[in-house]
Parts: C-alpha cells; structure tokens; sequence
C-alpha cells in the first residue's frame, strides 16, 4: 500500500495511486447492493485509508470497487481545522429518505478531484436509511457539516463528484487560492 496521502500533498493535487480520481469511468460506474457479511475487509480498508487521508469520507468507488459502502469519519485538518467531529460511521446501501428544506451553500473538496475545493449547495439535514456492518436495518438523521459529508459520499455511489452539484462552476478554486483568499477567517 503507499504511503499516506499528507493535507499538504492533498492541496498540491497529489493523490496516492489506489485513489481514483475524476475522469476516471470507474467514479461514473453503476454500484452494486453489498451485503454486510461480505463487507467487513473492504470496510477496513476504507477506515484505514480515510484516515491515512486524513479526510472526512470516503465511498467504495473511490478506490475502485463499484459497490455501495462509504464511511464517514470526521476530523479537524489543516484545511479544516474547525469543523465538528463525529466517531466513526460506516454505511452500506445507503439511501437519502428525506432531505431538509434547509440549504446551505459551503466548500467542498473531495480525493478524487485534488488539490481543487468548490462552492456545493447541500440539504442542512438528511434522514439516511442503511444497512449497518453487523446487518442490522437503520435510519439515522444527519445534520450540518455531517450531512453535507454524507451527502456527499453517497453521491459517489450514484456516481456523481461534488463538481456534478456546483451551481457556479466560478467558485472552483484550487485548495492553496482557497486557504490564501476564501476561508473564514475563524479557520486561520
């Protein structure tokens, strides 16, 4: 396995080589339902790959197999050193049932396209249902920057980026004009 991937590479466009990043088909392809016997390895890998990251999500797809598993871990960074943290939530087959009226406009980077960040429109609030590790059925309500991270990772299963979502495509800026000229000022 490489080595892990550091916020400063992120920002510079690096990327490790098992991440797959936007162009490729394998980010647009199909994903397939996956039962939670079956998912315990892949769901390691994801946890160990998010965090050698140092990211807030990652899906399946990005790191090329096309089923429907994401994990969602966040944690403070260098890009975003205040942000919310959560504990560790893994989710197979997820779907959005119900989205809140409530948008909020905020960036986003992502993995699979790095070194960029953009302006992403997300519900302030998601009700995912999913099929946990141990095979249980849940629903579980996501708000604020959780559900934006959600949001975000189960649009990679429908094989969508956050670029697909920007409803201005002049907000995309790379990670270093972003830490120079657009984050608050509470996040220096």
């Amino acid at each position: 396995m490489p080595l892990p991937c550091s916020d400063s590479s992120w920002i510079d466009g690096a990327v490790d080589d098992d991440v797959v990043t936007i162009g490729d088909p394998r980010l647009k392809a199909p994903t397939a339902a996956i039962d939670a016997g079956e998912a315990a390895e892949l769901l390691g890998i994801l946890v160990t790959r998010l965090r050698e990251l140092n990211g807030a999500g990652l899906a399946a797809p990005q790191i090329g197999v096309s089923v429907r598993a994401a994990i969602v871990e966040v944690r403070r960074t260098d890009v975003f050193p205040d942000r919310p943290e959560t504990g560790l939530i893994q989710l197979l087959n997820p779907v959005i049932i119900e989205r809140s009226d409530e948008t909020t406009l905020d960036w986003e980077g992502c993995f699979s396209v790095p070194g960029y960040l953009g302006l992403v429109p997300r519900a302030e609030g998601v009700t995912v249902g999913y099929t946990t590790e141990t095979g249980e059925t849940a629903t579980r309500k996501f708000e604020g920057y959780t559900a934006r991270v959600v949001q975000h990772e189960i649009d990679h299963l429908d094989g969508l980026a956050y670029l697909d979502r920007m409803p201005d495509m002049t907000t995309l800026t790379t990670a270093q004009n972003y830490l120079d000229h657009h984050r608050p000022k509470s996040g220096r």
